[in-house]
């Protein structure tokens, strides 16, 4: 361990991180604070480094991949800030830093000074998006999301990855208590996904000063980022999302954003919105989250009663 911290020493690390919560806009953030030229983050959102340091990921199930790929090395997580220029402020975003428990431990003992941005959202609503998010991208076999919630236990339990955990990911205030334990509050800067929606500019401001980053800035926000939904042709989304020849033959000529970019606008068009939730798996949401909402009022001192319904 000793040589690790040696080695990551020497390394440029991120005066900040973005460490959730998942779909509750972070990859809208992470594109927009990539425009603020004082702002330096890495073209691949998500390394999960302190979620994984040193692991040897072996998640099953569909959708494997996103999480088995990441960045588990200091060197290679070094190596994604070498290109920062001299005076910029480094950060990267890793929405799973806030669900992973070992998260915390890891960035203090790196990073101890670094500032943490975190959107909250509804948890009962984060997890009907993180679901949809998986259909969208062709990982959820289930097209009940009651029968999804259902089958969290089994899952995780089989080796699935996190993401597959719809009901635990938003339980803010274990998560946020960990995180309060070993820093100090004044390094985290907390906002709702509400107001995000409502007033981005503001959460941009707020996030840009609380960085230090050149304040001022108004990114291009046109255009819907990461959004979920459930496909019209789901053969369509398949060849979208899923390794096939022609998507290969493509790769081979076309720069990653540019093929991500394309991607992401033809899915939009081929999504539709479903933001009904089915009775039951509302019941069953707000049997597991709503006493740890009522907690993370307490941890906060925020009211919060609006995402117990």
């Amino acid at each position: 361990m000793s040589h690790a911290i040696d080695a990551l020493s020497k390394l440029r690390l991120p005066d900040f991180l973005m460490i959730g919560a998942a779909r509750a806009g972070t990859t809208a953030l992470y594109s927009y604070l990539r425009q603020n030229p004082s702002i330096f983050m890495p073209t691949s959102k998500e390394p999960n480094f302190f979620a994984f340091e040193g692991e040897t990921l072996t998640y099953t199930g569909p959708g494997a991949d996103y999480v088995n790929n990441s960045v588990t090395d200091v060197e290679a997580y070094g190596a994604l800030f070498a290109e920062a220029p001299e005076h910029s402020v480094c950060g990267e975003a890793s929405p799973l830093y806030l669900y992973a428990s070992k998260a915390p431990e890891r960035i203090h003992r790196h990073i101890p000074k670094v500032r943490m941005v975190v959107i909250l959202r509804n948890p009962i609503d984060q997890a009907m998006s993180h679901y949809m998010y998986a259909v969208k991208q062709r990982i959820e076999p289930l097209e009940d999301f009651t029968a999804a919630l259902e089958a969290e236990e089994e899952r995780l339990a089989a080796g699935w990855q996190p993401l597959f955990g719809y009901s635990r990911y938003p339980l803010y205030a274990q998560q946020l208590t960990r995180y309060f334990d070993i820093f100090d509050r004044d390094q985290f800067l907390i906002r709702t996904y509400e107001e995000f929606q409502a007033d981005p500019q503001t959460v941009i401001d707020d996030i840009t000063g609380f960085v230090g980053a050149k304040p001022g800035f108004s990114p291009d926000m046109t255009g819907r980022v990461n959004a979920g939904g459930v496909p019209r042709s789901r053969i369509f989304q398949d060849f979208l999302m899923k390794p096939n020849p022609i998507t290969g033959m493509i790769a081979r000529v076309m720069p990653l954003e540019t093929r991500r970019r394309i991607r992401d606008r033809l899915s939009e068009m081929n999504l539709k919105r479903e933001t009904n939730m089915p009775a039951r798996a509302r019941e069953i949401l707000q049997d597991r989250l709503v006493p740890e909402i009522e907690n993370l009022e307490q941890l906060l001192d925020r009211d919060l009663s609006a995402w117990k319904h």
